[in-house]
């Protein structure tokens, strides 16, 4: 009875890898795990394919009991959940390891009307001796207020296993409710966490700089130009190939 206990958590075992390294690949690779049939999603595909070299999973896709596939939507959702968690778990455990971390976030509405803020950490790590900046998630936020955002913020790090006592920046666009100094979230976390200056972003900071710039004619003008000839062989193969060639013969 033991050994045949045994030899069925071996067989389950080794279906499951099967199944959630399939699930792992569509992550990877950025590929929809559903389609618009279920009997015709890369999920089901995979596992298809790697059943071809694999008798005990190719044995249990074909006679299988249906409630008992581990392939339904529902267990996907379920083995993608803990990948998650997997995932988060050793990211947290990398930041506390660095010891001292920046916090990152901004937030936007999705094609829901929900609003949704990134939740992303940057630290040191002492293994690669690198700097790491990692997404931990999305939180959907009720409200977009200084105080409503900066509670969200800390709650969610701490909720992730984050120590926030040891947050030492934070960065933001210049958005009155992120960036205020009395009742923006870097004022709010600061007051918590004195040691989190704030930072401004700086990919926004160039675009605020290129905006300013447009106000001079010459600038503007300028980019109007770049702007014009981009569109001209945007729109025109036969202009790009003329180009390339063009630029190919003056390499000669």
């Amino acid at each position: 009875m033991s050994e045949s206990f045994n030899a069925r958590i071996k067989r389950y075992r080794e279906i499951l890898s099967g199944i959630i390294d399939a699930i792992l690949l569509c992550g990877k690779q950025n590929l929809a795990i559903r389609g618009h049939e279920e009997k015709h999603s890369n999920f089901v595909a995979l596992l298809h394919m790697r059943a071809k070299d694999n008798i005990i999973l190719a044995d249990h896709l074909a006679f299988a009991d249906r409630q008992k596939k581990y392939t339904s939507p529902d267990i996907q959702n379920e083995l993608i959940g803990l990948c998650a968690d997997q995932i988060i778990s050793t990211l947290v455990q990398d930041c506390n390891d660095s010891r001292y971390f920046g916090f990152m976030s901004d937030e936007a509405t999705d094609c829901s009307i929900k609003e949704q803020a990134s939740i992303c950490v940057r630290f040191f790590d002492k293994t690669t001796k690198s700097i790491r900046e990692e997404f931990l998630g999305f939180a959907e936020a009720s409200r977009t207020t200084g105080e409503a955002l900066a509670e969200l913020f800390l709650e969610q790090l701490e909720l992730k296993g984050i120590n926030v006592a040891h947050m030492r920046a934070q960065g933001y666009v210049d958005a009155a409710n992120l960036s205020g100094i009395h009742k923006g979230v870097q004022s709010r976390i600061k007051e918590r966490i004195p040691g989190a200056s704030y930072v401004h972003c700086k990919a926004h900071n160039l675009n605020l700089s290129i905006v300013h710039a447009s106000e001079e004619p010459l600038i503007r003008n300028l980019m109007n130009t770049v702007q014009a000839i981009a569109f001209a062989f945007d729109y025109s193969a036969k202009r790009v190939l003329f180009f390339l060639k063009k630029i190919w013969n003056r390499m000669q």
